[in-house]
């Protein structure tokens, strides 16, 4: 784990950083490039930035732009599939950090969320609730992936189910279901089926790799409310206002993707002064409440509970 920290002012003056990064495609991108984007601006740098969307081939076209623009360094955000032809195509020799990819033989360093710590979190206190509520009596944990088969997904999946064990002991296998929710939609559809198979009063404790299917399995019917208590992982805004409304939402592993610009380009500037980084470097997880989410993002737009 590394700790968040904003750059000094006009501290990299007269140098380019390169950014590859999408601005449309999804939530989390978004969040990382503008973090990235306004502690860039702070330390006085030129941004050279270029948005493939979701497209692999783009993500290379924009390296290889990058590798015309005498860029310093460079940073990629969830760059897909471009794998290492980015290295062979982009900017060669100058530090690289990626962000959410997997590793490339050209990085100087990646920055990403410990997914089964998010998870382990999750987990924990989610059994923390049941314990404490009816000593770990409940008739069934359901965890919900957004892809059953993802790295991300298995990891943070095993994440709560230790993170839960070490609350609720015993055996999970006689009392845990596993669905593949994919999206929002389908999160929703798959926790609904799940819950057909057991009796209206079953006491449900939900935990969800993701907030796009947590929001689609929190639209369960009234009728079952009372009898489900939920976790997830993000604490993205459409679910920190849900955690604040909805009471049988606990709180989330929050990611933090609004900072990660405070992890990335200090630790490139400090490749770029010939400093040593960490190969690896771990966004700080917290788990966030209705009570506690206050001290971390502006709540003022989310309904009281």
């Amino acid at each position: 784990m590394v700790p968040f920290r904003a750059v000094a002012p006009d501290s990299a003056v007269g140098q380019r950083i390169g950014l590859v990064a999408s601005n449309g495609s999804d939530s989390f991108s978004k969040a990382v490039a503008d973090s990235i984007v306004a502690q860039v601006q702070a330390a006085g740098a030129e941004l050279i930035s270029c948005d493939p969307g979701a497209n692999a081939t783009l993500a290379l076209d924009c390296a290889r732009r990058l590798a015309t623009q005498q860029v310093d360094g460079w940073i990629t955000v969830k760059p897909g599939d471009a794998g290492e032809a980015l290295c062979a195509v982009g900017p060669q020799d100058v530090p690289l950090i990626t962000i959410a990819a997997a590793p490339l033989s050209c990085e100087t360093a990646e920055v990403g969320a410990n997914d089964e710590r998010a998870g382990f979190l999750a987990g924990m206190e989610l059994g923390r609730t049941s314990r404490i509520r009816d000593t770990c009596a409940h008739d069934a944990l359901i965890i919900v992936t957004n892809n059953a088969t993802s790295t991300v997904s298995k990891q943070r999946v095993d994440g709560i189910r230790a993170g839960f064990s070490t609350q609720c002991t015993g055996p999970l296998t006689s009392n845990e279901v596993l669905v593949d929710g994919g999206t929002q939609d389908r999160g929703y559809e798959a926790f609904t089926n799940a819950l057909t198979t057991m009796p209206d009063d079953a006491d449900i404790l939900l935990a969800a790799v993701d907030d796009g299917v947590a929001l689609g399995a929190a639209a369960i019917p009234d009728a079952r409310a009372d009898h489900i208590t939920m976790a997830a992982i993000g604490a993205g805004q459409p679910a920190r206002c849900e955690i604040i409304a909805n009471p049988r939402w606990i709180g989330d592993a929050a990611l933090f993707p609004d900072r990660y610009g405070e992890v990335a380009v200090p630790a490139l500037l400090d490749a770029l002064h010939g400093q040593e980084i960490p190969r690896n470097m771990y966004i700080e997880t917290t788990f966030v409440t209705a009570d506690s989410l206050g001290d971390y993002y502006d709540i003022s737009d989310c309904p009281v509970r």
